[in-house]
């Protein structure tokens, strides 16, 4: 997990979860606003995004799979990368535009 760029404090998952869907989050030792690095913040979507694209298409078009399972593969793997994300994003004390 990340540690606070101001007093290294080791943050949980639930925080890092936090993080991720609001984009700035406080810490819980010394009360400093953190946000996740831009470079983290892209490469983690991007490491779930690329291969869903992928996977899908190919149960779609070679394994002519049926919607209700492809429905139900979307479902367990937006779970699975909420679950990990927050394991991947970095912290940083200002917010860096791209």
């Amino acid at each position: 997990m990340a540690q606070c760029q101001n007093c290294g404090f080791q943050w949980d998952w639930k925080d890092m979860f936090r993080l991720y869907f609001k984009g700035k989050q406080e810490c819980r030792n010394c009360h400093t606003l953190q946000h996740a690095t831009y470079q983290s913040n892209f490469w983690s979507s991007m490491l779930f995004l690329i291969p869903f694209v992928l996977v899908f298409n190919y149960l779609l078009i070679y394994m002519e799979v049926g919607w209700p399972l492809l429905i139900l593969f979307f479902i367990a793997y937006v779970l699975i990368a909420y679950l990990l994300i927050p394991f991947l994003l970095r912290l940083s004390n200002t917010k860096h535009r791209f």
